[in-house]
């Protein structure tokens, strides 16, 4: 059986090797007190191996990732207390049922277009993102589409695309062909107040998608 690994792939596990060797040779560390971060590591780079050469399905991360934090927090009785061992366990098992979850019932919401392009292009579209949204909210006029093009110099393709995810976030509402960014009633704050309410929804959207397929 031949593997497919790309160069990417290759490098990290050099470096991380390298680090690995370096944090045992200088410092106080030793290959015992950095098991769990070396399972963790090893068991995402052998899914990113897998993944690339049969094209895994959804959810397959996850549950590989909580696998390794259940076998990290079995490790981590050897130098840490139970209380660690607990929390890392824990949170290990809700990833595996999540991943699980996701293989059986499949996505709860089907990722936007805009989010499922390549990751070698993430940080373009982060800074798409960005400029759009920040435009429309220094802005006190809505906005079409082809007129935040021509005033963030981005195809209008690119822009559409970008306003139809900010739309799907509840971040800019739309009244026939424009759009304006919703209005921010925390501050500075909004993200951390946004980010708190979608946190119980996403802890307990596994459960909920077992309970409502029975």
């Amino acid at each position: 059986m031949n593997l497919s690994v790309q160069d990417d792939t290759l490098r990290i596990f050099v470096g991380a090797a390298g680090v690995f060797t370096a944090l045992v040779v200088f410092t106080e560390n030793t290959i015992r007190s950095l098991a769990p971060v070396l399972i963790l590591s090893a068991g995402m780079l052998a899914y990113s191996v897998v993944d690339e050469t049969y094209g895994l399905s959804n959810g397959m991360n996850g549950l590989v990732y909580g696998i390794g934090l259940v076998a990290a927090g079995v490790f981590l009785t050897l130098n840490y207390t139970t209380w660690i061992r607990g929390v890392v366990t824990l949170v290990g098992l809700w990833f595996v049922l999540d991943g699980a979850t996701t293989i059986r019932y499949g996505s709860a919401r089907t990722p936007h277009e805009f989010v499922s392009g390549p990751e070698s292009e993430a940080m373009l579209r982060m800074q798409i993102l960005n400029t759009v949204h920040r435009t429309l909210r220094e802005s006190n006029q809505p906005h079409t589409p082809a007129e935040l093009a021509e005033v963030c110099d981005l195809t209008e393709s690119r822009v559409r695309s970008a306003l139809e995810y900010l739309e799907q976030r509840d971040q800019v509402t739309k009244t026939e062909e424009e759009y304006r960014a919703v209005p921010q009633n925390w501050g500075r704050l909004t993200p951390v107040v946004r980010f708190v309410a979608w946190l119980p929804r996403r802890i307990l959207r596994p459960f909920f998608q077992v309970s409502n397929n029975r």
